[in-house]
């Protein structure tokens, strides 16, 4: 294994074990210092509350959120956000907008496709891709199908 793909497996895996770990210490700092706010977990949540935030009603946001991803994407998903926003691809908010938009027009998307993830990036930068962007999309397209197969 050569040294970038140990590094970004390093990453990848890293970003599993320290996310709930994370999440806890965040929510316990927000609950001391604003208790009445409301933390969200997950990329489901997230993208539910971009969407409550454009006007949808409350439940609606969550069924349409829920929908585009399930269960088993959730993780995926987290962890593919902190990638992209780790290699100054695109940020965390672009890409739960980009999210919220597929859910609110209910689109599939497959978090796994090198096709998807280049789709995603080209219309969240409104503009063609470079090189370098294209080659680190599709190494991450290739660690994702490995990981979750």
């Amino acid at each position: 294994m050569n040294k970038q793909n140990f590094l970004t497996l390093t990453l990848i895996i890293s970003g599993l074990a320290l996310n709930p770990v994370m999440a806890d210490a965040k929510v316990r700092a927000d609950m001391e210092s604003a208790p009445t706010q409301t933390i969200n977990h997950s990329v489901s949540s997230s993208i539910s509350t971009v969407l409550y935030n454009r006007g949808l009603e409350e439940e609606t946001a969550d069924e349409l959120a829920e929908n585009l991803v399930d269960a088993e994407d959730e993780m995926f998903l987290a962890m593919l956000l902190q990638t992209l926003d780790a290699k100054n691809i695109v940020s965390h908010d672009e890409v739960l907008e980009y999210l919220s938009t597929a859910a609110l027009h209910k689109q599939t998307i497959d978090f796994k496709s090198y096709d998807a993830l280049v789709g995603m990036v080209s219309k969240i930068k409104k503009s063609t891709l470079d090189e370098n962007t294209l080659k680190q999309l599709s190494y991450l397209a290739k660690i994702n199908k490995q990981l979750f197969v």
